[in-house]
């Protein structure tokens, strides 16, 4: 059985962005788990995105992990998340980018599909979000200059960091004993 420090590893290895490289495993999960407790005291305000950001955020990241028989990112809260990641841990410049890309998206699915990305079916988000990921793939394996920069980018390493940092991430899909507290070696005595 996995521990959940090579689960996260693992994700940080697949996922990192440039800014969290010098974090360590314990700094990601000790943050994600911050950053759902801010999530949960802010309950339905958001701070970074608009409400229709926010809707292609929740939209698209339950794309990315779909509720099958384990939670998906909307059961884990993964969009509160993501706008807290964006309101106290990125940059304005980082912020920007992002909030562009999901009007880039929303602008692709009007000329493809005539209507906002979060009014169109699932199969049809998907489709848009596997497209993304192919021009992605594409772009890092063309070694191109800010690949990982990519706003694509940003929301599949959040709405991973997210999910397997909730509770129903840790709990349910990992299937891991979450402990109360924290071990700290260097503790004072």
């Amino acid at each position: 059985m996995t521990s959940r420090r090579d689960t996260v590893r693992a994700l940080a290895s697949i996922a990192a962005l440039p800014f969290f490289g010098t974090v360590g495993v314990e700094e990601l999960v000790e943050i994600g788990r911050r950053a759902h407790e801010l999530a949960e005291l802010r309950q339905s305000r958001t701070r970074a995105l608009t409400a229709a950001e926010y809707a292609i955020v929740s939209r698209a990241a339950e794309r990315i992990i779909p509720r099958t028989a384990t939670p998906g990112a909307t059961d884990a809260r993964v969009a509160d998340f993501i706008d807290v990641m964006l309101a106290d841990w990125y940059d304005a410049a980082d912020r920007e980018r992002f909030k562009t890309g999901l009007h880039e998206l929303d602008g692709r699915t009007q000329n493809l599909a005539g209507q906002i990305f979060a009014k169109t079916s699932e199969r049809q988000q998907t489709e848009l979000l596997e497209t993304l990921d192919r021009e992605l793939h594409i772009r890092r394996q063309s070694r191109q200059p800010g690949a990982d920069d990519h706003w694509f980018a940003m929301l599949k390493h959040l709405t991973i960091w997210g999910y397997y940092t909730s509770r129903p991430g840790i709990v349910e899909e990992l299937r891991l004993e979450l402990m109360p507290g924290r071990y700290d070696g260097n503790a004072r005595y």
